[in-house]
């Protein structure tokens, strides 16, 4: 991109079910974005994740899932629509992290075997995203009547989404480049200079970070509950961003 440093933008497989069509979009688009200028990719596949169902959020994270998304200066989400809805695996996949997608865009690619691409589906997962702290891109990619699109072989039948697919992986790394950099080099206000902490040194390479957002968050620890502001009813985090090597990391802001 303009800053001579590729974009991380890894391709997310958001369903487990067997005979999911879903895959050959995914690798379709993976492929895509593969071929983008300045963009480097990977297909994530859900199914692949070690998560058990047991327990939910933080509690179930893989090490290896929360590193790509901390990493990522983006996301694209490959969803089907089921019943009007997304999967519920993948927002168990996606809720195992809360702090690695703040001020990030994703983009979403919606898949169903009726006309509509799961348009449905990808309205009702609007807020979730929201709720996270990604940023939506305005336009998706709908692969309707998906049973029509691809070959035995797995292969694209219809070259015009290669070119829909093409167009929305631009609006994404546009997004992702204008946020990566205001996640580094553009801080908030909260407090006046004489009282400001001292900035976050970056534990990957000891550079001063960036504090770009705050966002609530559930107390998860006793120490966490004592700081609890009574107004909101919740805990809010900083969010801080390495202007030097793009680490991310969140801070409990300081006792008033």
């Amino acid at each position: 991109m303009h800053d001579g440093e590729p974009l991380y933008l890894p391709v997310i497989l958001g369903t487990t079910r067997k005979g999911r069509l879903s895959a050959h979009v995914a690798r379709v688009v993976a492929d895509v974005a593969a071929k983008q200028p300045g963009v480097v990719t990977e297909l994530i596949d859900m199914a692949k994740l070690p998560l058990p169902a047991d327990d939910a959020g933080e509690a179930i994270r893989d090490a290896g899932f929360a590193a790509k998304m901390n990493r990522a200066d983006g996301l694209v989400v490959v969803t089907p629509e089921y019943n009007h809805s997304f999967p519920g695996l993948l927002k168990h996949a996606l809720d195992s992290c809360l702090e690695q997608y703040i001020h990030k865009p994703v983009g979403l690619i919606g898949v169903a075997a009726g006309p509509f691409g799961g348009a449905r589906g990808i309205q009702s997962f609007l807020p979730v995203l929201r709720e996270l702290g990604l940023v939506a891109t305005f336009s998706d990619v709908y692969f309707g009547s998906v049973h029509n699109l691809f070959d035995e072989a797995g292969r694209l039948q219809d070259e015009a989404y290669l070119r829909r697919t093409r167009d929305f992986l631009d609006e994404l790394a546009w997004m992702a480049t204008a946020l990566r950099w205001g996640r580094r080099n553009v801080g908030i206000e909260d407090a006046p200079a004489e009282q400001a902490p001292e900035p976050l040194a970056c534990p990957a390479c000891g550079a001063p970070m960036n504090h770009h957002a705050n966002k609530p968050v559930d107390p998860r620890s006793a120490d966490e509950a004592a700081r609890v502001d009574p107004a909101l009813g919740c805990l809010t985090v900083e969010a801080h961003c390495c202007p030097a090597c793009g680490h991310g990391e969140t801070r409990a802001p300081a006792a008033v």
